[in-house]
């Protein structure tokens, strides 16, 4: 039998998706209501896909229980911290938004409350509605024992460095609480040529948008407006202990 070692193994980036969304993106791909090329070609990849591996990821993606347990035994993970995948609800109107993130936080709370000692959780929120995603930065800290805030990228092709997103920043400086910005697949106003190519997604296209996307938060200003302000951008090298140090484990 191998050799465990002396350190705790914490996957940082695990992602989730409750089933009401999957469904409610499968619906999106199957009747043709979002126009956005990313969310066609990333999820239309899980989702519309009857091959094997496309449709373990998706199935694995939705289990919050004994099957992710299992999965990180195998691996040697001994502990995740789990987020919204992308684009999260941040492909919806500001109403479903709303009320999938709020779901996808009571899903993941329970999650956790089940296993504590093997999950951790982000809030999602919804930028589409500002003042709401903060009072949702606070009820994630203080009711569901987050550790922090998980932010797909842009919002429908819009970008935090806009002021009118700043209430978030605001609310997560307040309460000393990182924002993971995840990446996502490049707007319809740049996906163009990546989408040519095939480089679209997390081959390319994520660290293009997202990179661009923490340059425009910096160039704005935020940093200067919310100096406490802690922001994790997401598909980079993870430095040794970010889980402690950022996540408070």
């Amino acid at each position: 039998m191998a050799t465990r070692p002396a350190y705790l193994r914490i996957a940082t980036e695990e992602a989730f998706a409750p089933p009401d969304l999957v469904t409610l993106w499968q619906s999106m791909l199957a009747d043709g209501t979002c126009d956005d090329p990313g969310f066609v070609s990333l999820q239309g990849f899980f989702t519309r896909s009857n091959a094997e591996r496309p449709a373990a990821v998706l199935a694995r993606l939705q289990d919050l229980g004994e099957r992710r347990i299992a999965d990180m035994d195998a691996a040697g993970i001994d502990r995740q911290i789990i987020s919204l995948t992308c684009p999260g609800v941040q492909i919806l109107d500001r109403d479903r938004a709303v009320a999938m993130a709020a779901l996808a936080n009571d899903q993941l709370a329970e999650a956790c409350r089940k296993h504590p000692d093997r999950f951790s959780g982000l809030t999602a929120v919804a930028p589409q509605d500002p003042e709401h995603a903060a009072a949702e930065i606070g009820r994630g800290a203080h009711d569901l024992g987050f550790k922090g805030v998980i932010i797909n990228s842009h919002t429908q092709g819009e970008y935090l460095d806009n002021p009118k997103f700043w209430p978030i920043f605001e609310a997560a400086e307040v309460l000393d609480t990182p924002i993971y910005l995840h990446p996502n697949t490049p707007p319809k106003s740049m996906i163009g040529p990546l989408l040519e190519a095939g480089l679209d997604s997390a081959i390319y296209g994520f660290a293009v948008e997202t990179g661009m996307h923490l340059l425009r938060i910096i160039t704005a200003g935020v940093f200067d407006r919310f100096p406490r302000l802690r922001l994790v951008v997401g598909h980079l090298a993870f430095f040794q202990g970010i889980a402690e140090q950022v996540f408070g484990l």
